[in-house]
């Protein structure tokens, strides 16, 4: 069975587009251009209606001037309180090359939507431009705004401003320029300030932490900084996070894009050098001054996608005000690949007692040639739970859209569920988790397989060493042979004792042992050596003594006893088990004195036993 797809619905526009963000579920502004000059290419702000999930149709077009650069950044602020049918959108354009030369760049532009009623088509939708001024303050000609981002809006807290933040592009002199916009969304902004980094940021994020408080974050090629801005002043940026090489790299990866998921976590993207890769990386932003940020999670890109040029992500559950806590949630995450592919993902965010987590950043989607040409630039569409029966389960999506500079608009529609989370409270008998909303496709965890298989290579590796170390000691049977492999000094007996020298000439065998001992007067014991000798072949040296014990119990008279060698284990030469040996007839009575003995001499054997006295049968001689 394949994968579900997404259904998805295109349009083609006359000019190139750089960005895009939308309106609402229904609606989609995007924007781009071919900049100043006579190339017959206009620079354009199109409104598009993506309320069809199979066809996206145009409702309104506002054309900028052919003299002026195209369109490089937009933002959606949202409808304006004392005009809900006016929405209010933030653009970055640059003035034309003679107002530039001057230094008038009015680079910040405030336009609005006006739509008169739901029942308005499409000569109904008027877009205007009512604003423009400039946030940077040196004049150098390169200069564009490459980046504009805003604070998301909170239901629950509707009267504080929101905080906007606008980077330069191919400035010799960058910055950061910081803006509030009023809680009315009306079209007019008030600057809060500006930051000259080191380096020209590759992508920055604003979030509202309480009433009057927000955190900047942005990031360089290699390092990742945080902003505190509070209602009377704006801090220095404290690098918070930095890339490291690889073991055995010289060169570091480099971020691309970044984007908050609460006021504690940040998603970055990260190409890796030499076009080796991309993956997403995880950050816990530090709680104090003294603390820098930690990796909290990591996910690889296909490795089909060298490179990354786009960023999206959407909470599922949002808080509504900025002072609540973030509980469980789910995040949808788009990464564009300059291989015309979107990668989706989700993110869980787990809170318990007081720690929050991130985990399961798993892959659900792959959308592949998604443009004849480069992505540039995506978004995804807000998402407000619905009340009552709204909406059935089966139509609930977000959408995410993509434009490209060819001239193209994709925008997919991603289902979503409801999740009740049942787990927890079987398990502590306590109340059930509120019910949440999650993509209604399953995500693929990350294989287990390179687990299992360095797992399986471990085991056996500790296996052969395991059967290799009995085979050297001889404790168990040879399977693998590699005793005559292994170095002399490997397979040593394991019980380690002084080696004795022993006496070449005429070794002697259990049969000369015992004829040198009179058996009808001298009782013997076979046994190791007292020493624990071993012998050349490495095995125990075994030795024949005479026992000189008194016996306290006599046998009856007119009874002859024997006694019995019996030899335990293996010949050493032959591998064969050693027998009996042959009955020693002693008398019926014997005398012995106490704790004596006399040893008579030696023997390699492997184990032994004291001589067991018997009754005499018929046969034996």
């Amino acid at each position: 069975m394949g994968k579900p797809t997404i259904p998805s619905a295109s349009i083609q526009l006359p000019y190139p587009l750089y960005c895009c963000d939308f309106v609402d579920p229904h609606r989609l502004v995007v924007a781009g251009g071919g900049g100043p000059g006579r190339n017959g290419v206009g620079n354009k702000i199109t409104l598009l209606d993506t309320s069809d999930a199979t066809q996206l149709t145009e409702l309104s077009e506002l054309e900028l001037s052919p003299n002026e650069d195209n369109v490089m950044s937009l933002v959606v602020v949202g409808p304006q309180k004392e005009k809900p049918a006016a929405t209010t959108v933030l653009a970055g354009v640059n003035s034309s090359p003679d107002d530039v030369n001057k230094g008038q760049n009015k680079h910040m532009r405030a336009l609005t939507i006006t739509q008169p009623g739901k029942s308005a088509k499409t000569g109904g939708v008027k877009i205007s431009e009512v604003a423009r001024d400039a946030l940077f303050v040196h004049r150098d000609k390169d200069t564009y705004q490459r980046i504009l981002r805003l604070s998301p809006p909170h239901e629950g807290l509707t009267s504080s401003p929101r905080l906007g933040a606008a980077a330069t592009g191919l400035s010799k002199h960058p910055q950061i320029a910081l803006f509030n916009v009023p809680s009315t969304n009306s079209p007019r902004w008030k600057t809060r300030g500006r930051l000259e980094p080191r380096a020209e940021a590759m992508d920055l994020d604003v979030i509202q932490t309480g009433p009057d408080t927000y955190q900047l974050a942005y990031c360089d090629d290699h390092e990742v900084f945080t902003v505190e801005v509070s209602k009377a002043e704006v801090s220095e940026p404290r690098c918070v996070y930095t890339i490291e090489p690889d073991a055995g790299e010289t060169v570091k990866a480099s971020f691309k894009s970044l984007r908050y998921l609460t006021s504690g976590f940040l998603v970055t993207v990260v190409n890796n050098p030499k076009s080796r890769g991309v993956a997403l990386h995880g950050l816990r932003l530090p709680k104090t001054e003294e603390e820098n940020a930690r990796l909290a999670i990591r996910a690889k890109l296909p490795s089909t996608v060298s490179k990354a040029t786009s960023l999206a992500v959407r909470n599922l559950s949002p808080v509504a005000s900025p002072s609540d806590k973030q509980g469980e949630a789910q995040f949808v995450i788009a990464v564009a690949g300059n291989d015309s592919s979107i990668s989706l993902y989700t993110l869980e965010h787990k809170s318990a007692f007081d720690s929050d987590i991130l985990s399961d950043l798993a892959p659900f989607q792959v959308l592949k040639s998604v443009h004849p040409s480069s992505i540039t630039n995506l978004s995804i569409s807000t998402f407000s739970p619905p009340t009552g029966s709204a909406k059935s389960s089966s139509e609930l999506c977000v959408k995410l859209a993509s434009v490209s500079v060819g001239c193209s608009t994709v925008v997919h529609n991603i289902p979503i569920k409801k999740h009740d989370d049942k787990s927890a409270s079987s398990k502590t008998g306590g109340p059930s988790k509120p019910s949440r909303y999650v993509v209604a496709l399953k995500s693929k965890a990350e294989s287990p397989a390179l687990i299992i298989t360095l797992i399986s290579l471990v085991f056996l590796i500790l296996l052969l060493t395991g059967q290799v170390l009995i085979e050297a000691k001889d404790i168990g049977t040879p399977i693998l042979g590699a005793k005559k492999y292994l170095p002399a000094s490997w397979t040593v007996p394991l019980r380690k004792v002084p080696r004795m020298e022993v006496i070449k000439e005429k070794q002697k065998t259990i049969e000369t042992l015992l004829s040198d001992v009179n058996a009808q007067s001298q009782p013997m014991i076979i046994k190791h050596d007292d020493l624990g000798g071993v012998g050349s072949d490495g095995l125990p040296v075994l030795q024949v003594d005479v026992m000189m014990r008194r016996l306290m119990d006599q046998a009856p008279r007119g009874k002859t006893w024997k006694r019995k060698i019996k030899i335990f284990g293996r010949n050493a030469s032959s591998n064969r088990v050693i027998g009996w040996k042959r009955w020693a007839k002693t008398s019926s009575r014997a005398f012995y004195s106490e704790k004596s003995a006399v040893p008579l001499a030696t023997s390699s054997a492997r184990h032994f036993e004291d001589i067991i006295p018997q009754r005499q049968h018929k046969g034996y001689k």
